[in-house]
């Protein structure tokens, strides 16, 4: 499906739930190649449905970084890789997965790592541009990292609460269900009495 450019979008950050917009498609995509938008970040054309950022895929939000053994960020922009790299986030070395095809490559092997070595840095200030800028992200990669274990572990805490719960709930039926079974043995004359 097309995106509607013309159509007003909202931002929702994940880590504090704050709303930017309306604005243009390309204002949020311009926002996603300078690394404001990060994976777990929501967008809207009516404040009502929210899709993860990643799953538009005119946003280009293609690309995973190996910040460890097993251990990716993403997906985000080759943009958003850029600024990574130019605040020291990671190195031309880090290896980087294109989830579109599939392919693995060294940073510095990418055609967009090269094209930026000698494209001069853009103000994107101007008249008439929006007020509102998405905070930078804080801490880059690993502090995304860092807060993304820490709500995954919420939630298996969470969910480790409610799995208790259940668990003790079925034990309680079962005990229930065999004291009735036993009653209607009993009213049945199905159970012996003891003399």
């Amino acid at each position: 499906m097309p995106i509607n450019t013309l159509q007003s979008w909202f931002l929702k950050k994940h880590e504090n739930g704050e709303v930017f917009g309306p604005v243009r498609f390309d204002k949020i995509r311009e926002w996603a190649q300078a690394a404001q938008v990060s994976p777990q970040d929501l967008v809207s054309t009516d404040q009502v449905i929210w899709t993860r950022a990643p799953m538009i895929p005119d946003l280009d939000m293609d690309w995973l970084v190996e910040v460890g053994e097993h251990l990716l960020y993403g997906p985000t922009t080759s943009g958003a890789l850029i600024e990574f790299i130019t605040s020291g986030e990671i190195s031309a070395d880090t290896l980087v997965i294109n989830c579109a095809n599939g392919s693995h490559a060294r940073l510095k092997d990418t055609d967009f790592y090269n094209q930026s070595l000698h494209t001069p840095a853009v103000e994107h200030a101007g008249i008439g541009d929006v007020v509102f800028i998405p905070p930078p992200v804080k801490g880059g990669i690993r502090a995304n990292l860092q807060r993304r274990v820490r709500d995954l572990e919420q939630m298996v805490l969470e969910k480790t609460r409610y799995l208790n719960a259940a668990r003790e709930m079925v034990a309680r039926l079962e005990l229930r269900n065999k004291e009735l079974e036993e009653q209607v043995r009993e009213l049945a004359g199905f159970s012996r009495k003891k003399p």
